[in-house]
């Protein structure tokens, strides 16, 4: 391999995705994952592009990419965008049920969808509401990574929540170690991420106490944290509270859930109508309702990054720096 892997290069600039990449040079898309990981180590800056079918691939920039929250979604229907959502998987926690986790893969698969945004909470972190079976943070993440179901045509699209912050919190950049380690789980940001659809933006929140937090009015807006399921739409915009992917419920008629959206555009780009279908899960998935919303009176100006990106309040690093940058540093 040259230095600078020209052969990578080439084909990135000749806007092949990262399966036809793969599938060209004879290699596994992790594989080929790993050599993308070293040229941007190298400090070749690239933007990634996310197709609704699953693939990705890459564009060079002549810029410094900023530590963005932002993913941009292109669709292959131009008029219909649907997704899986799904949060707080807590996985650590004695509640943590990975087969809930593949249950939603299965229906991703059989009904092709190829994006699963998740709301937050991936791992139990360093507090908890009940009994953990890892109680290192650390142990935590790796099961994640290691145990995480993959399939190479589903993307998962993540806000990071407060419990994946704690790790932040003592200098554990969870958000690194998952871009480093895998392209099918995709970290937008702690407490916030955005998506770019056609000329619409949808807004994932997770709430940490550690960050002061904007008011994101009229638009739509997918939230984790409350362990539960809801839809709340009004002159504020459309609120979809993501239920726990876990058995760790927080109230007494809350069960573990997941929703999926379907999203409708007009020919300009913009959401006119939304179908959420509402599901409880135990050994497979049980509809419990289905909502079909007229979704036009939402508001399209477009919103700066910076205008809703939560800013942090404080922070004390600990000396787990070190081991965090030993195991998940490139």
């Amino acid at each position: 391999m040259l230095l600078y892997d020209k052969e990578l290069i080439d084909k990135i600039n000749g806007e092949k995705t990262l399966e036809e990449i793969a599938k060209e040079l004879n290699y596994p898309i992790a594989l080929v994952y790993e050599r993308i990981i070293k040229l941007k180590d190298k400090g070749f800056m690239l933007k990634r592009k996310i197709y609704d079918n699953g693939k990705i691939c890459y564009d060079m920039c002549k810029h410094p990419m900023d530590d963005s929250c932002t993913a941009n979604i292109k669709l292959c229907d131009k008029n219909k965008f649907s997704a899986m959502l799904i949060s707080d998987l807590h996985f650590g926690n004695e509640f943590q049920a990975i087969d809930y986790l593949e249950h939603v893969y299965d229906y991703v698969r059989d009904n092709g969808i190829h994006i699963i945004i998740n709301g937050g909470d991936l791992i139990d972190g360093s507090f908890s509401h009940g009994k953990q079976i890892m109680n290192n943070p650390l142990d935590q993440l790796d099961y994640l990574i290691s145990k995480h179901p993959f399939d190479e045509k589903i993307l998962n699209l993540i806000c990071l929540g407060n419990h994946d912050f704690s790790l932040y919190k003592s200098g554990i950049d969870m958000k690194k170690a998952l871009e480093n380690s895998r392209f099918d789980l995709i970290p937008l940001g702690y407490g916030i991420g955005i998506l770019n659809v056609n000329s619409e933006q949808i807004f994932i929140k997770h709430y940490i106490p550690d960050y002061s937090f904007f008011p994101i009015n009229g638009k739509l807006v997918l939230e984790g944290h409350k362990h539960k399921m809801g839809i709340m739409n009004n002159d504020k915009g459309l609120l979809v509270d993501i239920p726990t992917l876990s058995n760790l419920v927080l109230g007494k008629y809350e069960f573990p859930g997941a929703i999926r959206m379907d999203l409708f555009f007009d020919n300009n780009g913009y959401i006119v109508s939304g179908h959420f279908e509402q599901f409880i899960i135990n050994t497979k998935l049980y509809t419990v309702s289905e909502s079909i919303l007229d979704l036009g009176y939402l508001n399209h100006d477009y919103v700066l990054e910076n205008e809703v990106k939560p800013k942090i309040k404080s922070l004390n690093h600990a000396s787990q720096i070190d081991k965090f940058n030993r195991k998940w540093g490139r």
